[in-house]
Order: C-alpha cells, then structure tokens, then sequence
C-alpha cells in the first residue's frame, strides 16, 4: 500500500533521519521525500511511504506524533510521487499545445497532480464557492478554478498553481494567435 505522509517537522538538523528512522522501524519504505514549505522553524515534507498492509497505518502515525515537535497533517492514499508533477506540467502544456486536451481539462489534471487534490473543478466564476484552508478557489479568465482536499494549502503551493495557471493561460493566448484554437476548445484565457 502506497501512501503520502504530510508532516510537519522542526527544521533542524537530523530532524528528517529522526522521521525516516521511525517511518523505518514501523515498516515504512521512504520512495521519496519533498519539503513543500519551510517557515516559523518547521518544514513540511511530505513523505511517498510503502506499508506491506493498510494496518499499519494508524500505528506509524501515532509513532510519528510521539517525537517531540513532529505533527502528521495527513496520511493517505499516494496520488502520485514528488517530483512527479514536473512531468505532468511538462506533458500537460505539450498536449494543450499540439491540441490533444483542452485547457480546461489541462489545468483540471496539472492542478491537480501538483496538488494532489481530491477535487478540481473549473467553474463560472459566479458559481464560485467559498476558499478557505482545504478549499482553494482561482481566477482564471471568466472562471475560477476550485481545488479541494482534506487537508490545508500552503502559500507555496498557491503560488505554484496561481503559475500554472499564467503558463497555462500564455499557451492558450500562444496558441490562439496561431489559430490553433480547434484542440482547445476554442478557450481563451
């Protein structure tokens, strides 16, 4: 069972070989590790761990929760590997501009992948609900984008999606004004 662990950890050094040494010794296999965010002596990693069975969940996490400064933020399902979201950004635009996907659905599945979201909507922006910690909602054109998980968005991750979503725009601007606007739906951003 592939699982992401979002924790929050001090950020000082041996701090993530403490993480890695419990994660270990609980029967975790670490496939990768990101720090999202840094701030206020903490960072936030999330962490792509393999169990050999689901029952081993909820006792790696109260074992996490046992070091002194060390917070789980979520634990769940894996929807992807760090690093994984550059290829997806990368795949994404090439598709959105040879016309194989809209923008619609290209920035439904970026954002998503680079978010590991539960939820990617794109909707009028009079259909906008409200943002808040696990809810994030976007401009973009006459739209919005709405992005939904169980757990908060950082800044930083705001701010790589409000750049997908300028890259995303400038492409379809791009592919516009080469009248290549029939694999896009006829889009603009």
């Amino acid at each position: 069972m592939e699982i992401i662990l979002r924790c929050a950890v001090p950020d000082r050094p041996g701090a993530l070989a403490a993480l890695a040494g419990v994660i270990g010794e609980g029967g975790g296999d670490i496939q990768a590790v990101e720090v999202v965010d840094t701030a206020d002596g903490l960072a936030l990693d999330d962490l792509v761990v393999v169990l050999s069975e689901p029952s081993q969940l909820s006792r790696l996490v109260e074992r996490i929760e046992a070091l002194e400064g060390f917070d789980v933020v979520h634990a769940g399902p894996s929807r992807g590997h760090p690093g994984d979201a550059v290829t997806r950004v990368a795949l994404g635009l090439g598709s959105l501009l040879d016309g194989s996907m809209t923008e619609e659905h290209a920035l439904v599945t970026l954002v998503g992948g680079l978010l590991r979201a539960t939820s990617v909507d794109v909707l009028p922006a009079g259909e906008a609900p409200r943002a808040g910690a696990k809810t994030l909602v976007l401009p973009f054109a006459e739209r919005v984008l709405v992005a939904r998980r169980d757990y908060r968005f950082t800044d930083t991750e705001r701010e790589r999606v409000q750049s997908i979503l300028r890259t995303c725009a400038t492409a379809t601007a791009l592919l516009a004004s080469l009248g290549g606007t029939e694999g896009t739906g006829g889009a603009s951003a």
